[in-house]
């Protein structure tokens, strides 16, 4: 019974993070300049936040089918590499491409996107 206790939050948690993802896109499609910082996406044309406004929507749709099928590995798989693509997006914007300002817009998602790497897929 403990196992489904877990389970659960470990879904709660990653519809959390889906919640968070549509609001991410939101953000991207409403404002001019994105909440990154002053340097990312600082172009004539403002296509790269619709860009991370559409990868926000897909990484929320694979979050959202990774609570329902929780039990599936391969899902808990595509779920994972999902958020260890978006962890390696912000800490690269940040730290190698230097578009980014280091701060807490950049920590902020690692840290909640980190939280789903501690699931650990049980034989039922």
């Amino acid at each position: 019974m403990p196992n489904h206790k877990l389970m659960y939050t470990f879904r709660g948690w990653i519809a959390f993070v889906a919640f968070m993802d549509m609001g991410t896109a939101v953000r991207c499609y409403i404002e001019k300049r994105t909440f990154l910082g002053d340097g990312l996406y600082m172009s004539e044309e403002a296509s790269l936040p619709r860009i991370l406004g559409a990868y926000s929507v897909l990484k929320a749709l694979i979050l959202i089918h990774c609570t329902l099928f929780i039990h599936y590995k391969p899902i808990i798989s595509l779920g994972v590499s999902c958020l260890l693509l978006t962890i390696l997006l912000y800490i690269s914007e940040s730290l190698y491409y230097g578009t980014a300002v280091f701060g807490f817009y950049v920590l902020f998602p690692c840290v909640l996107n980190s939280k789903f790497m501690m699931i650990r897929p049980q034989n039922s």
